[in-house]
């Protein structure tokens, strides 16, 4: 696919949606989310007696980062409001596409 393709593609997204794996690490009982709507990000991190939800616009997020072990789950990572925002536990596809979003809709 070309970049135009990508852009089309994932420009107009209803919603989406990736969790973590609950076998990777640090997630076996409260993985974290990942929403993709038109506007932006969210990351919802649950814990035992609360949660972090962070909603973040596109056009805040500076940096995409992934990292795809060859063996393993794959962490995405970006910075948006001068902080570092990374996930860990997603597959390898999953990574690659939610890149291609933020991309996609940051131009």
């Amino acid at each position: 696919m070309q970049d135009g393709d990508l852009e089309e593609k994932y420009q107009n997204i209803m919603l989406r949606t990736y969790t973590a794996s609950r076998i990777s690490q640090g997630n076996a009982l409260f993985p974290p989310t990942i929403i993709f709507d038109d506007n932006g990000v969210t990351v919802r991190c649950p814990f035992i007696f609360s949660g972090k939800s962070t909603y973040i616009p596109y056009n805040c997020i500076s940096l995409v980062h992934i990292e795809t072990p060859i063996v393993g789950f794959s962490t995405i990572s970006f910075f948006a409001f001068g902080n570092l925002v990374s996930i860990h536990g997603f597959l390898k596809s999953e990574a690659i596409e939610m890149r291609q979003i933020i991309i996609a809709h940051q131009r």
